[in-house]
């Protein structure tokens, strides 16, 4: 019997800009093995001759190497993927093109330039350097458009645990099951207590906050978080925790999919803004909540699908000691579909 293998080299291709000779050879293994169609360019002039010459449907940039040349700064990098932003993919998802890229930048302030950046659709910044694995995981998240789900980050076999949840007053006996979960496989007590803190935070903002009218009103977003409120079935969400023995994850993903990429860069910004504005303060704001998820984890994923839904899922590594993980360079990671 013939075997067809399934590729999706007819319905992707992807153009990988990079400058380094170092990761090259390692990026070019690793995106080869998503089956998509892969063409390599080195600086912006052999980026733009092919872009002309076909169409590209997922720009993968290096953009910390990219940057780093004497021949792209980042205005004329910035330049050229705003502009080519405005293209149209050939045949693929929602038909236009996505950029994704990949930094690994430490400094605080590149880091809110690169959020700032409103042309990528899809951004993947760390402060340390991809996992083959990795980089599969998001760019195929990304070619499939298919984004929502725990067990993507996952060793296959772990199973997550998922409550659906649809009062406020589960959040306290959710918490309690997670932790004696955690507590069950041997993770520090520290680190529990910070994941029950993140977790605390996603549920609120799931039930509190995500909830959305047609007219745009949220229901229970000025509601005080110490009054119970009870979800309506079309109103509630959904809570998940797993652990493969190297990470801890934990995922709150709700049916609504009002927080926009706009409002998640804002966060972003804010959070690696050095200024009074860091961390952003009011009434049923969203902003000190989320800058205190991305400090208690060491990778946060978040996928938005506008009016269809959205999903936090927090990751620790619990591979090494407490100190490993205060230690850890952070992870951030958004996808929209």
């Amino acid at each position: 019997m013939k075997v067809v293998p399934t590729l999706f080299a007819d319905t992707a291709t992807i153009l990988l800009l990079s400058s380094s000779n170092k990761d090259l050879q390692m990026l070019t293994k690793t995106l080869s093995a998503t089956g998509c169609n892969l063409k390599v360019v080195m600086n912006l002039a052999e980026a733009e001759q092919t872009i002309m010459a076909q169409n590209i449907d997922l720009l993968v940039v290096d953009y910390d190497q990219q940057t780093q040349t004497n021949q792209d700064d980042h205005g004329a990098l910035d330049a050229f993927l705003q502009r080519f932003a405005q293209l149209p993919a050939s045949h693929w998802v929602s038909g236009r093109t996505r950029i994704l890229l990949l930094a690994g930048r430490r400094n605080r302030e590149e880091m809110r330039h690169i959020f700032d950046l409103s042309f990528a659709s899809n951004i993947v910044a760390k402060s340390n350097e991809f996992s083959p694995g990795e980089l599969i995981t998001t760019v195929g998240k990304i070619i499939r458009n298919d984004i929502f789900g725990i067990d993507k980050y996952l060793c296959y076999g772990a199973t997550p645990t998922t409550y659906e949840v649809s009062s406020s007053l589960q959040k306290d006996p959710l918490l309690n099951a997670m932790s004696e979960y955690a507590t069950n496989i041997g993770i520090n007590k520290r680190i529990i207590s910070a994941v029950a803190g993140v977790a605390d935070e996603l549920l609120m903002n799931a039930i509190y906050n995500a909830p959305i009218y047609p007219n745009g009103v949220r229901p229970y977003a000025r509601q005080s978080r110490t009054i119970p409120v009870e979800l309506q079935p079309n109103e509630t969400c959904f809570f998940s925790f797993a652990s493969d023995g190297t990470n801890f994850l934990i995922s709150v993903h709700d049916r609504f999919g009002s927080l926009t990429p706009e409002k998640i860069r804002g966060y972003l910004v804010r959070c690696f803004s050095m200024g009074d504005d860091q961390i952003e303060q009011k009434q049923g704001g969203a902003g000190m909540g989320f800058y205190f998820i991305m400090e208690n984890l060491n990778k946060l994923i978040v996928n938005i699908s506008p009016g269809r839904g959205t999903e936090f899922i927090g990751i620790i590594d619990i591979s090494g000691t407490y100190r490993d993980y205060i230690e850890r360079c952070k992870s951030f990671h958004i996808f929209v579909g």
